[in-house]
């Protein structure tokens, strides 16, 4: 495939902001110029969504680069979701494609798809019942890469994260609560903490 990665991100997030997550509200397109390759950022209400793809290459395991990379976009805070994308078969058939060419061979080409949120990142699994590593989809067509993509802005959207995680939290405390009454001798713990109740004085008329 002689099209540079950075082409191909650029014409799958335009896709993909020109079909399906129109669906879901205002789409905004971004071309990030902090280096020469070009960060794709799509704004969807408010959530800001990066993609990071790269060509499958047999002898290098791009999938875990891709993953690190991801990591540092959630990390910096560049992004909520950060979609990986490997380009497994994008069916080009001319030496010197156009871009609407490139834009025809992805929409029949084939993926392997993740996806990284902010959730997965702030170490919350645990608490939403949430795997802590990205699923990944093998050999999926566009279509369905867009549908794995709405499901995941879906997931953001509709997440309680704050309220489960007070909820469990209570729990642990109001836990703590009943072991340390149980186990604690009060008048020990009134001496070392030197509370003692106030002596009354004495009624002077």
């Amino acid at each position: 495939m002689s099209v540079r990665e950075e082409n191909l991100n650029v014409m799958l997030a335009e896709l993909l902001a020109e079909r399906g997550l129109r669906a879901l509200g205002e789409v905004v397109l971004r071309k990030g110029e902090r280096r020469p390759e070009p960060d794709i950022l799509i704004e969807l209400n408010g959530v800001r969504i990066v993609i990071e793809g790269r060509k499958l290459e047999q002898k290098q395991n791009t999938w875990k680069a891709l993953a690190e990379r991801c990591d540092e976009r959630l990390d910096s805070g560049i992004c909520d979701l950060c979609v990986m994308v490997e380009y497994v078969d994008i069916p080009l058939r001319k030496l010197n494609p156009s871009q609407l060419d490139i834009k025809e061979a992805l929409l029949n080409g084939k993926f392997n798809v993740g996806f990284i949120s902010y959730v997965d990142k702030v170490g919350l699994e645990k608490w939403l019942n949430v795997s802590p590593k990205p699923e990944k989809y093998e050999a999926i067509s566009f279509n369905e890469l867009l549908t794995h993509l709405m499901s995941a802005y879906s997931k953001i959207v509709r997440e309680d994260i704050i309220d489960p995680v007070i909820k469990k939290i209570n729990e642990i405390l109001n836990e703590f609560a009943k072991v340390v009454s149980t186990q604690v001798n009060v008048e020990r713990l009134k001496d070392v903490l030197e509370l003692r109740e106030k002596e009354e004085e004495p009624d002077e008329r």
